[in-house]
């Protein structure tokens, strides 16, 4: 009885004894890699415009580039700005279409012009006021400010030629004029026929007014060009009549020969460019009328603008003439 106690008490205290530990958890997993941080979002642009102009020091007759920029938000339109016309210092060369830089956060309206300078002194780029279309319709416009620049002359690098060469009369020798004095006097009597030949031929001109000249029929364009040149004529200033001549011609060449080019290249480009495929046999008279007229437009102002208006105008009607195949 006593040993199955003692055996009852043996078994019982094993049963209540430590209770086996558990296995040990395996060693944990390594955490994911941390995302790399991401570069800040740029804050919404605002509507803004700008202008900058190159080269910032202009020299009297060189083409200079004015770019104006419009910042907006992504989607927005902006609407090409106008071209500036007559304005003083410079004249509008050509404008290029307008581009867009998209960036996030903000798109950059790009609109190129090219301008030559015609004459010094202190200017101002005009301001321009751009209409701006957001991607739900609704429009708004923006200003870009003026500009201030100045053209300044090339006399100050070159001033040998501030002034003309002096005239010097010939020195004859008392004991050696021989047959000098009367060839002398005998040029001299020469050149003043000339001159009065030409002077009597540039009286009538005036009195009779411009030749006409006689055009096929239905040549309405080239009638139109032809009074434009003699509207130009009349004008009192040598300067805006070269300036409208000019301008009339090119249109009427580029119109009459579909050649878009002759609206907007300087004479100086159209002198190194090929000739149109159908301007051909023309395009040294077109080119020879546009050179006359540029100039008068430019400085330096000439003595006689009035008659060297008369003489580029008078190229023109020919060219006009020569183009629809009329007969003075």
């Amino acid at each position: 009885m006593r040993g199955t106690a003692a055996l009852l008490a043996a078994l019982l205290a094993l049963g209540c004894g430590p209770r086996e530990a558990p296995p040990a958890a395996e060693s944990a997993a390594p955490p994911p890699p941390a995302e790399p941080a991401r570069a800040p979002e740029p804050p919404p642009a605002s509507l803004r415009a700008s202008v900058v102009l190159e080269p910032p020091r202009i020299e009297i007759g060189d083409v200079f580039h004015v770019e104006v920029a419009v910042v907006t938000p992504p989607g927005y339109r902006v609407a090409p700005a106008q071209v500036p016309k007559a304005v003083p210092g410079f004249v509008i060369v050509d404008a290029e279409r307008p581009s867009v830089d998209q960036a996030p956060g903000r798109w950059v309206h790009h609109q190129r012009f090219r301008a030559r300078a015609r004459s010094t002194g202190p200017f101002r780029w005009p301001a321009l006021e751009l209409g701006v279309e957001a991607p739900d319709g609704s429009r708004q416009s923006v200003t870009a400010p003026e500009r201030p620049f100045e053209v300044v002359s090339l006399l100050d690098e070159q001033p040998e030629r501030r002034s003309p060469f002096s005239f010097r009369s010939p020195q004859l020798a008392d004991d050696a004029r021989g047959p000098w004095l009367p060839a002398l006097l005998g040029s001299l009597f020469t050149l003043a026929a000339l001159g009065l030949f030409a002077l009597v031929r540039r009286v009538r001109r005036e009195a009779e007014g411009p030749e006409r000249v006689a055009l096929a029929p239905g040549a309405e364009d080239a009638a139109a060009v032809l009074e434009a040149l003699r509207a130009a004529e009349s004008d009192a200033d040598p300067v805006h009549a070269a300036d409208r001549a000019s301008e009339a011609l090119r249109a009427f060449a580029a119109e009459r020969f579909s050649a878009p080019l002759l609206r907007w290249a300087t004479t100086e480009e159209l002198t190194g460019l090929p000739p149109p495929f159908l301007l051909t046999t023309r395009y040294a008279a077109l080119v020879g009328a546009l050179e006359a007229l540029d100039a008068l437009r430019f400085p330096p102002r000439r003595a006689d603008a009035r008659g060297e208006l008369e003489r580029a105008l008078a190229r023109a009607r020919a060219f006009v003439a020569s183009a629809e195949g009329g007969a003075r």
